[in-house]
This record gives C-alpha cells, sequence and structure tokens, in this order.
C-alpha cells in the first residue's frame, strides 16, 4: 500500500519532547535565540510535514537498495546442479 502525500510522519511523544528540546538547544547554541516549547513544536511540524519526507523516501531507497543487494547475494549460494538422465 502507498502513503498518499498527505500522510504525516508520526513521533511518539517521548520522541517529539526529545526533538523539541534539542531544536532549542541548538537555536540557543548557533543563534544565541531562546525559544520556547510551541515556538519549537511549530518548528518541529513544519520541519516534519515538509522535509521529513525527503529524509523518509531516502531511507525507504536505501532499505530497497540493501534488500536488492542481498536478494542478489543470494543467488551466489545456489549449487550446481547436475542433470541425471534417467533412462
Amino acid at each position: 500500500m502507498r502513503k498518499s502525500h498527505n500522510d504525516n510522519i508520526k513521533l511518539s511523544k517521548e520522541q517529539k519532547e526529545s526533538a523539541v528540546y534539542s531544536l532549542k538547544e541548538y537555536v540557543l547554541e548557533n543563534f544565541d535565540a531562546d525559544i520556547g516549547n510551541l515556538q519549537a513544536e511549530i518548528f518541529l511540524d513544519y520541519i516534519t510535514e515538509n522535509i521529513g519526507v525527503y529524509y523518509y523516501n531516502k531511507a525507504i531507497a536505501d532499505s530497497l537498495s540493501f534488500i536488492t543487494e542481498k536478494a542478489e547475494d543470494m543467488y551466489l549460494l545456489m549449487k550446481d546442479e547436475k542433470v541425471i538422465n534417467k533412462k
């Protein structure tokens, strides 16, 4: 089943709290600005909804590439079959 472009990437409560904390720390350290939880959540939601899809699709593509490579390697494990002529 294919995801529609309207499906959002969902983070658990703990993941979202951790990401909000990380964003607040990043903004403080790199922009010398102290943003609140609401601002960080709004920014996180924007990133997730508008930029997250690129990372999601890259992860899927990388996974498919890995699986395809491993599946092709399985052919190397196959043994030669000798056909025995029965009379």
